[in-house]
């Protein structure tokens, strides 16, 4: 079998297949991981794929941006690929990837085709008439899929309210996470603190994302600024990288060192372990990995009710969720949280609770091969032999 993508950078499509590829049963599949460059500010995570013993097969004009000629020559590269492959099934991923491998797929014979898009882009990417050509796309491209994959409830709603295929194609299966280091992480939540410069008894709010326009943290930034006078115990933190990284480094600079940009980070166990509030602002999300890192080390979230958020983020129980592109809402959930450290104790502890039994890594692998099974039983494709 293929898995195809188009960049493994950081982010929660690329780690969730990656650790797909990594952990399948290599008695029942054996696995193929392709991929185009690595390319954009968010950061690489070839190396921890090639250090997990993954080997990557580079299709070097797979990219994300739109080419018509160099999208073309990808897709008879792909069509080629699978038919020297030989594979039983094709599983693509996101969005450009998904289209053209399901093409190929499609027009190389491979007997089972199946499709994660790890959410959408038609809220928030692109204009809206760059965005209904992706959802005519999508639909195309579904009626040429075996099953698509969602990761949340929700996440089906969307895709069949643009009438992109049937409800009978749909699988939800939650994204997955290693829980096994936040154990570690919480124990460790004061020195982690401490290094980060965080005074005792200060509030630390923080965020962990690509610093891109669909991520919201320009919103985060603004609340932050709306928090200062009211919050003088707070500080701010944001970790990661993108295109929007210096806008947001002017924007914070008022608020001096109360907000650090961290940059690219490793440790993002034990950043959500220091953290008393996580906040996660999106204008558009699959389903947000980052919820289960915030849950997995008992922090509480303050996160936009867009996209699959809200089949994760139970409301009042476990964070709290506002409307997207609302400042002011963030800021006021965030003040509520900050009143009192009793209520958010609890939430975190529920959002432990919450997510620890419920999705580990090995849960998703566990019901994605379940799916392959059922398909390969359904079509009973001859293996190519």
């Amino acid at each position: 079998m293929a898995h195809v993508i188009t960049r493994l950078i950081k982010g929660g499509a690329q780690e969730n297949t990656f650790h797909t590829v990594r952990l399948h049963d290599a008695a029942r599949f054996e696995a193929d991981l392709i991929a185009g460059p690595p390319l954009g500010a968010e950061g690489s995570i070839e190396d921890v794929v090639r250090a997990a013993g993954v080997d990557i097969q580079r299709e070097p004009w797979l990219l994300r941006n739109p080419a018509p000629l160099r999208d073309l020559m990808t897709l008879r590269r792909l069509e080629q690929r699978f038919r020297r492959g030989r594979y039983d099934i094709v599983h693509t991923h996101t969005s450009k990837a998904g289209w053209l491998g399901r093409i190929a797929a499609e027009r190389a014979g491979v007997p089972i085709i199946v499709h994660t898009p790890h959410g959408n882009v038609f809220h928030g990417y692109f204009s809206p008439a760059v965005a209904r050509a992706f959802v005519w796309m999508e639909r195309y491209a579904a009626r040429r899929t075996d099953a698509i994959i969602e990761l949340t409830p929700g996440g089906i709603e969307e895709h069949l309210a643009e009438g992109i295929g049937q409800r009978s194609q749909y699988r939800v299966i939650f994204s997955g996470i290693d829980t096994a280091p936040y154990d570690d992480a919480i124990a460790m939540r004061e020195a982690t603190r401490a290094a980060l410069g965080c005074p005792p008894g200060a509030l630390l709010i923080g965020g962990v994302g690509r610093l891109e326009p669909i991520k919201g943290f320009t919103y985060f930034v603004e609340a932050a600024l709306r928090l200062a006078d009211a919050l003088p115990e707070a500080r701010f933190v944001l970790a990661g990288q993108g295109s929007e990284t210096e806008a947001i480094r002017r924007r914070a600079a008022p608020l001096g060192d109360r907000f650090q940009m961290l940059g690219l980070r490793a440790d993002v166990p034990a950043l959500m372990a220091a953290f008393d509030v996580c906040v996660v602002p999106s204008v558009n999300e699959g389903m947000g990995r980052v919820l289960l890192e915030a849950g997995a080390a008992g922090t509480p979230v303050a996160a936009s009710r867009v996209g699959g958020i809200p089949d994760i983020v139970d409301d009042g129980e476990t964070g709290l969720l506002v409307a997207p592109r609302d400042a002011d809402a963030l800021a006021a959930a965030l003040r509520e949280l900050a009143a009192s450290p009793e209520r958010r104790a609890l939430m975190g502890a529920a959002a432990r609770a919450k997510v620890v039994p419920r999705f580990s890594l090995e849960a998703m692998v566990r019901d994605i091969e379940s799916l392959y099974e059922e398909l390969l039983h359904e079509k009973a494709p001859d293996r190519r032999g």
